[in-house]
């Protein structure tokens, strides 16, 4: 445990498992005070017991719930340092089969809800003399890739948004940045790795480090972004993927 957070105020969503619940712990072990969201009810249950945690209901592509995740900070936080946006979803159709259905909702849940959470937070950040805002973004974009027009073109709309937003939050000397996770072992990509060893053996062959990532892996990124050791970093795409797109061919 360090003191890198000490003192300061998150927000992070999508933190029932995975990256978002990796963070969650990582940041309060570094002395963070943590709104955990999840639209999963167990989010309530699995930091029950953790002192610097709360675990809060909320499904992020509803009406309302950037007006909630607000009442929340308020009543629960007072102020707000970070705000790490990881909720999201994943499609698997290709171009040909994407329903325009389908296409809005991966976009509601990984830009628009990014968007409005961050527009209703954002005073918090710019009056706080640390404030971070954290995106998760995808190696997919910068590759591109057949199986996920939706996932991707989704990534790279974070990927603009955050950039973007550096330069509006400039002035109070916060910063906008964004994680482009490799593959990662998490709840939304665990079935097809664990359905394919293709799959799983194409990611490993094409990483540097030879194996997948895990969840840790992108929480300790976060934390360097979150903290005073990123504080002349905004704007930027941090790539954590164990090499993969230094591989020489795809």
């Amino acid at each position: 445990m360090t003191d890198l957070l000490n003192g300061r105020k998150a927000v992070i969503t999508g933190a029932a498992s995975g990256i978002g619940a990796a963070s969650a712990l990582l940041f309060a072990e570094n002395g963070a005070e943590v709104l955990a969201f999840d639209m999963n009810a167990e989010i309530k249950n699995i930091y029950q017991d953790h002192k610097k945690i709360t675990g809060l209901v909320q499904d992020i592509s509803i009406e309302g719930a950037a007006e909630n995740i607000l009442k929340q900070v308020e009543n629960h936080l007072g102020s707000l340092d970070i705000l790490m946006n990881n909720a999201g979803v994943i499609s698997t159709l290709p171009i040909t089969e994407i329903s325009s259905e389908e296409w809005s909702r991966v976009f509601k849940v990984n830009v628009d809800a990014n968007l409005e959470i961050t527009k209703s937070l954002l005073p918090f950040i710019k009056n706080s003399s640390q404030g971070r805002v954290i995106n998760i973004g995808s190696i997919c974009s910068s590759l591109g890739d057949a199986t996920l027009p939706a996932y991707t073109a989704s990534k790279h709309a974070v990927a603009g948004l955050t950039k973007s937003l550096a330069f509006e939050l400039g002035e109070s000397q916060a910063t906008a940045n964004y994680i482009q996770p490799g593959s990662i072992v998490t709840g939304m990509t665990k079935d097809a790795i664990e359905a394919s060893e293709e799959f799983s053996k194409f990611w490993i062959e094409r990483s540097a480090l030879k194996r997948l990532g895990q969840p840790k892996d992108i929480a300790k990124g976060a934390l360097f972004l979150a903290s005073d050791l990123s504080s002349f970093v905004s704007g930027h795409g941090l790539v954590i993927d164990g090499g993969a797109l230094v591989a020489t061919s795809w």
